[in-house]
């Protein structure tokens, strides 16, 4: 996988259908080579922040995000399977065996491996970085906080702990 940075004249000769993420006022453009499914464009309007691609654990199925925008694309027929604005930035997202975890500022989302939902967190604090440690993720704040959710039952174990 390679993200090639393109002009905006570029992105719109690509077919919408391979546009995966496509902001209304983008500022920033890239081509997200995928192998042999070809190539596909994301746009997005931060200036700051970088597109986060992830291969899922199984290696069939490329993760994308960036700003508030989430795409999955199946590797073996290039087909989107996951196509969602979110409510803010996203952070990181994590490949497990189980499931794939999606970090934003304020929320945790868990999709199983079919790409369902497992569950969405809304997260106290602004959030900076997910830690997999056996059965639990480990959210930290950039409060130097964290919390420890069992991606099993998708509850808190236990309350904040300062780090």
């Amino acid at each position: 996988m390679k993200i090639q940075s393109i002009d905006e004249s570029l992105f719109n000769k690509i077919d919408g259908i391979r546009q995966i993420i496509a902001h209304d006022h983008a500022r920033r453009f890239a081509l997200i080579n995928l192998n042999e499914i070809g190539d596909y464009g994301i746009s997005w309007r931060s200036d700051l922040i970088e597109p986060i691609v992830t291969l899922s654990y199984d290696q069939l199925t490329t993760w994308i995000g960036v700003d508030r925008q989430l795409a999955a694309i199946e590797i073996n027929h290039g087909r989107i399977s996951v196509a969602l604005s979110l409510t803010s930035n996203i952070v990181q997202i994590l490949a497990l065996p189980s499931l794939t975890a999606v970090l934003t500022e304020l929320e945790l989302l868990l999709f199983n491996m079919d790409k369902s939902i497992r569950c969405i967190k809304g997260l106290p604090d602004i959030s900076s970085q997910i830690s997999a440690y056996g059965k639990n993720l480990v959210i930290k704040s950039l409060e130097g906080d964290n919390l420890i959710l069992d991606i099993e039952t998708g509850i808190f174990k236990e309350s904040i702990i300062t780090s």
